[in-house]
């Protein structure tokens, strides 16, 4: 799906339709640039196409040169083998475009020895202090400021014993980056090469880098049963991309005030306030994002969503339907209603929101714990149906099924692998001070840490 700016409502014939002469475009009934669909009514924000061409474009040429799937240039799965290169690696020729390829090697021979020391800093356990520290809930697309003084604390801690890795990226330099470009393809084929998961979760994730305030926004995804990390995406790009889908510091709404109170549906009342205090509802604010390369910019969220969702299907997850249970961020719902059109037509794939969690899900030890209904309510702008269940802990979860049928049962709509493995990711990351690093270095480190947790499942 290479048109955003389709329908996106459930019901309508719409869905997922390019150009349906229903369609008006480029109107502004709610004051931001939107379009409309005359069949059902709906007003989605529009989206700029050509930034998320680029974008699509990059992750096509990835999918072709790390894992051989398709031409790198236009796609196509038509492709025959074409001899070797010249260092002996098997070419492939496209039989639509003509373009020849060959697939990369995961790590080049002269960056081995670099990679194997940057792995074995990735490699060390946690503390134990930290390592038994709860997740906290994931307030969605927050500006999270970190204080000076906590900064300055991080830093010095970095010097120490948790520094080594801080320590490498200075001797090496631009060597270091290289190996950071290779432990991202490396990474790339381990979260790539998962089987087709049918039940998905996505939560996502802002991570501090290198520079006062700068935050890295991401979206990460796992398979439900196997609890395995799928794709991990952050808004970073090698790409200089147009200014309507470039990611600007915004006026957001004002944060999500939680009191100890506020139960799992409670929540998701107030973030639904939320979204309909945003200046555009697919727009939201993570903080600065300043980079240092003119080759490099930040993507609107929305768009790297897109993305995100059009790269699973692209791998097969969610192809024969299953459900996808979402964090509560009501673009990530427009985004994977878009790519995944076709099977919520056909009633094959389910979308949920969930907030919150029961004790059963995140203890071993209250397992056996009663879950029971407390409450239904409808909430936000499109009146969403959402079930509040809780147990005799007090804990509470509450989850919306926003379209399809899902045959999974109310303790079986969880985030918990998701949030398992972003918890891994984010602890790692703070033992390694990775938000003294580059955006690019850090990303390529997320990612070889989103690896090492699929291999220790």
């Amino acid at each position: 799906m290479l048109d955003l700016n389709v329908c996106k409502s459930r019901h309508c014939k719409n869905l997922g339709v390019a150009n349906a002469p229903e369609y008006q475009y480029n109107v502004r009934p709610l004051g931001f640039l939107s379009m409309r669909c005359d069949a059902c009514s709906a007003t989605p924000p529009m989206l700029d196409n050509q930034s998320y061409r680029l974008i699509w474009q990059h992750w096509q040429q990835q999918l072709a040169l790390v894992m051989g799937s398709g031409c790198p240039d236009c796609g196509s799965q038509a492709v025959k083998r074409f001899g070797h290169s010249s260092n002996g690696k098997a070419r492939f020729r496209c039989k639509m475009c003509g373009k020849t390829y060959s697939v990369r090697n995961s790590v080049m021979k002269g960056q081995q020895q670099l990679v194997s020391l940057i792995d074995k800093q990735l490699d060390k356990p946690l503390d134990k202090s930290m390592d038994k520290q709860i997740a906290k809930p994931i307030e969605l697309c927050r500006n999270q400021q970190r204080e000076g003084e906590q900064r300055e604390g991080e830093q010095r801690e970095g010097e120490g014993q948790n520094g080594k890795l801080t320590q490498l990226a200075a001797q090496y330099g631009v060597h270091f980056d290289r190996a950071c470009e290779q432990l991202k393809r490396r990474a790339w084929q381990t979260l790539w090469s998962q089987p087709a998961a049918d039940n998905m979760a996505s939560v996502v994730f802002t991570l501090g880098y290198k520079g006062r305030d700068n935050n890295l926004w991401g979206i990460l995804t796992t398979d439900m049963q196997s609890g395995k990390i799928l794709h991990l995406s952050t808004t970073l790009l090698p790409l200089a991309l147009p200014t309507l889908g470039r990611y600007q510091s915004c006026v957001d709404a004002p944060p999500l005030v939680v009191e100890s109170t506020d139960s799992a549906i409670e929540l998701a009342h107030k973030q639904e306030q939320r979204f309909l205090h945003r200046q555009q509802f697919d727009r939201c604010d993570f903080g600065q994002g300043k980079l240092s390369k003119s080759s490099q910019s930040h993507a609107l969220p929305v768009l790297t969503a897109h993305a995100h969702f059009a790269l699973l299907k692209a791998l097969h997850h969610g192809e024969q339907g299953g459900a996808h249970v979402l964090a509560h961020e009501v673009f990530l719902r427009g985004a994977c209603i878009t790519q995944y059109a076709q099977q919520v037509k056909n009633q094959q794939m389910a979308l949920v929101y969930v907030v919150g969690a029961t004790a059963g899900e995140t203890q071993a030890s209250v397992r056996l714990l009663t879950t029971r209904l407390l409450t239904t309510r409808k909430l936000g702008w499109w009146q969403n149906i959402w079930q509040e269940y809780g147990d005799e802990s007090g804990a509470t979860k509450a989850y919306s099924v926003l379209c399809g049928k899902t045959e999974m049962r109310a303790d079986e709509i969880s985030l918990l692998s998701a949030t398992k493995a972003l918890r891994y990711i984010e602890q790692h990351s703070q033992r390694l001070n990775l938000d003294q690093m580059t955006a690019s270095r850090l990303e390529s480190l997320l990612l070889a840490l989103a690896a090492n947790y699929n291999q220790a499942l």
